[in-house]
């Protein structure tokens, strides 16, 4: 008995080690060609290769950062990401604090950036190229591997195939920063000094912030709210409270009257600009779809345990919060991009709980199909970049022709011949 049952565990090793290589030279070889796509497989790889200290898994996980970290900084620099390059060349002349505004609260982003500016001479590729690296690498080695240290790669998988993660790299700059200095916090919130410092940090990055206060004030002590029934029905008061154009301005003229008067004015002016666009909801469908499918296998799925950690209960209470204004917004412009931000780009960072608990039935089936839908979509998000479809062209729009010759080639050009503003919309301070 004790022989058939070490023949098994061997036969079980030599599979592992089996399914591994075939893993890593997959995604080698895949990534050579099509170097955006390759990353999935070699992220699979290190989630089987859980190896305490793997100097090997460090390499890889470094190489999908940089892979994606020159796929975003292929892209054209027009629209927000031009206004946020043509500040970053005022750095010469000026310091962080007078690139940030006249309030000057808002400066994280030049300060930070000050540096770069110094040691690359200006070059506006290094901005771009510094700014994506932070958001992949502190996504990866930070929050993801803090909040699943054994299922990280596997939990970066779901997070890179939601579009929206590389897709908005290039767009809401500051906004992103400020997200992932948030969920920095959030994965240190059993720490709440370290919570608190890192959360009053992402303000200074983008005020829109404050939207999340309440959230950690009262996520672990407001007991009746972390309820399922609360939960459901926060999300169907999403689904069914009216809400216009109107009701949006009415909120905010409220909100406003605390803020300082230049602040206020500001975010009054764009909120009038926004609600006269109509919204197109052909970005929502999806991420709210996937939101909608997560909360209920939360919900009525998951096998029932309590979720301990505060980082888990923070993510819990928040989750339905942000479908709710996700929802109620759809068809205000930016509205559901600027108050539920997380889950157009951080979606995936949701999956945890999937990945983490067991459920009642039907995981091993539901799991893989829900990483292959997602990161078919993902393929779909590059057919439409590489077809032209995308506001934004990565690659030249050549996303499948592109090898890793060619990736290397754009960050040495990047870097030695620079990028020019193609398209800069007609202003320069911007605090949204």
């Amino acid at each position: 008995m004790q022989v058939n049952l070490s023949k098994k565990h061997k036969n079980k090793a030599f599979a592992n080690k089996n399914d591994k290589a075939i893993f890593l030279f997959f995604g080698l070889a895949l990534w050579m060609f099509v170097p955006i796509l390759g990353i999935f497989p070699l992220l699979y790889f290190i989630h089987l290769n859980r190896k305490p200290n793997s100097k090997l898994n460090l390499l890889l996980i470094l190489l999908v950062i940089l892979t994606n970290t020159i796929f975003v900084s292929s892209l054209d620099v027009i629209s927000d990401l031009a206004v946020y390059t043509a500040n970053y060349e005022r750095l010469d002349g000026n310091n962080p604090f007078e690139i940030s505004g006249e309030q000057g609260v808002e400066f994280v982003l030049w300060l930070l950036s000050y540096p770069v500016f110094l040691i690359s001479n200006g070059s506006k590729y290094a901005f771009i190229f510094f700014w994506s690296f932070f958001f992949n690498a502190v996504t990866f080695l930070v929050i993801a591997k803090k909040l699943s240290p054994q299922n990280y790669a596997l939990l970066s998988m779901f997070i890179i195939a939601t579009p929206g993660f590389l897709d908005i790299q290039g767009f809401f700059v500051r906004q992103y920063i400020a997200t992932v200095i948030f969920l920095v916090a959030v994965v240190y919130a059993e720490k709440k000094l370290v919570m608190w410092g890192v959360y009053i940090f992402s303000l200074c990055t983008h005020f829109a912030n404050i939207i999340y206060l309440g959230v950690l004030f009262v996520y672990d002590k407001a007991k009746f709210l972390r309820r399922k029934y609360v939960k459901i029905i926060i999300f169907a008061a999403g689904l069914f409270l009216p809400f216009s154009n109107a009701i949006l301005l009415r909120f905010v003229f409220l909100v406003v009257r605390f803020m300082p008067a230049k602040y206020a004015a500001i975010i009054i002016a764009k909120t009038q600009s926004y609600a006269n666009i109509r919204s197109s909801q052909s970005s929502f469908g999806v991420p709210f779809l996937e939101g909608f499918v997560i909360f209920c296998i939360i919900m009525f799925l998951l096998k029932e345990k309590k979720f301990e950690t505060p980082t888990e209960k923070l993510l819990l209470f928040l989750h339905p919060i942000l479908l709710f204004l996700m929802f109620i917004g759809r068809d205000i412009h930016h509205f559901s991009y600027r108050f539920a931000f997380v889950l157009y780009t951080f979606g995936g960072l949701f999956y945890y709980f999937l990945i983490e608990y067991k459920w009642k039935g039907f995981k091993k089936e539901i799991l893989p199909s829900m990483l292959f839908l997602k990161i078919l979509f993902f393929c779909y998000f590059l057919y439409n970049i590489n077809s032209g479809n995308n506001p934004f062209h990565y690659l030249d729009d050549e996303v499948f022709s592109s090898s890793v010759f060619d990736y290397i080639q754009i960050a040495h050009d990047g870097f030695t011949y620079d990028i020019e503003i193609e398209n800069l919309p007609n202003r320069t301070i911007r605090l949204d």
